[in-house]
């Protein structure tokens, strides 16, 4: 009997115990040591200040970001915000099969088309991880969003986004009708690592002179260089190095682990939209950035580069936020969303 009961304890503990001491391992790891200065407090609206309170900052992320995606994997859906029909759907892609989410309006079609690139520095992130933006900009423009999940470095590390990212916008162009678009015209939007591959994704349509993308929606992106050494260039590197959950430590391991191996390439405008030499004729551009973000200052130098270059351009600098403020309820965040969709209305 004694013998049977030291079975049925030990099966227990296999069973039950072992992977909940798992989960809550990849629960730990995912969100790090939550730390934050509280003098940066006083500089952030209230939804701001509560993101950095519960947000450990990214400068381990080489470490952390296997354990991060596992954690994304298990992000309930957006149901709150509620849209029409939902579909998940694979298609080919130069590296294997590319997973799009399409979000489609509650009223019948036919609708605008966007192309939507998650955020997370190239290395995590995901449909999941941006189901709230993607259903939002369906509930407050009336777009039906295409939500792409590219490759991730470092396992496919640049090129492999940019190839992933061009591959679906082309896709999307020859399906029109299917996607029941009431155009050919087609707008791709991104936050943060998405903000760099809809930029880049704009440049090469006009190069190829296909798809038709009439508009890019860049949310606090990163369009230079971003390792350490971008602070020469972008004080806002500096400024805003530490205390605001995305650090310079952390840029720079993003950095390095999605150009794994391309190291040589870091200056190619398909990794640095801004150095690409000529940008005119680039489609009309919404840039928002974040007032405590370093990347803010590449962003506004890419804006205005657009705008010299005879591009239409709405910047706009949102204040009192950090980056990634769009994943959080704010008045930034409601006041960004209006913007986007005024910035869609307009005929330019």
């Amino acid at each position: 009997m004694k013998q049977t009961l030291k079975w049925i304890g030990i099966v227990l503990v296999s069973i039950v115990l072992l992977p909940l001491v798992a989960i809550f391992f990849i629960y730990k790891k995912a969100t790090g040591k939550r730390e934050y200065d509280p003098k940066v407090l006083d500089n952030l609206e209230e939804a701001a200040q509560d993101y950095v309170k519960k947000t450990a900052p990214l400068s381990d992320v080489d470490s952390r970001y296997k354990y991060i995606r596992l954690a994304e994997k298990a992000l309930p859906a957006a149901k709150n915000i509620e849209v029409g029909e939902i579909e998940n759907k694979k298609i080919d892609g130069p590296g294997g099969k590319i997973s799009l989410r399409i979000y489609s309006p509650e009223a019948d079609g036919p609708y605008p088309l966007m192309v939507y690139f998650h955020g997370g520095g190239f290395v995590t992130g995901s449909v999941q991880s941006t189901d709230g933006i993607a259903r939002k900009l369906v509930q407050t423009t009336g777009y039906r969003v295409i939500s792409v999940d590219y490759r991730l470095a470092p396992e496919n590390p640049f090129p492999a986004a940019i190839e992933d990212a061009y591959a679906t916008v082309a896709w999307v162009s020859k399906h029109l009708t299917s996607l029941r678009a009431k155009s050919k015209d087609i707008v791709v939007a991104g936050d943060s690592a998405g903000g760099n591959i809809a930029a880049v994704v704009a440049q090469l349509a006009k190069s190829k002179g296909t798809p038709n993308i009439s508009k890019q929606i860049l949310l606090y992106p990163p369009v230079d260089i971003f390792s350490r050494d971008a602070s020469v260039l972008y004080p806002s590197m500096d400024e805003f190095a530490e205390g605001y959950v995305l650090t310079k430590e952390s840029l720079d391991k993003y950095f390095k682990l999605y150009l794994s191996g391309a190291g040589d390439r870091k200056y190619d405008p398909l990794v640095a939209p801004i150095r690409h030499k000529d940008v005119s004729d680039l489609p009309a551009a919404f840039v928002a950035t974040a007032e405590y973000d370093p990347l803010r200052d590449q962003g506004e130098a890419y804006a205005e580069k657009l705008k010299d270059a005879g591009v239409p351009v709405y910047a706009k600098r949102l204040e009192k936020v950090p980056h990634g403020f769009m994943s959080t309820p704010s008045a930034a965040t409601d006041e960004t969303y209006e913007l986007i969709s005024e910035f869609l209305q307009e005929k330019l």
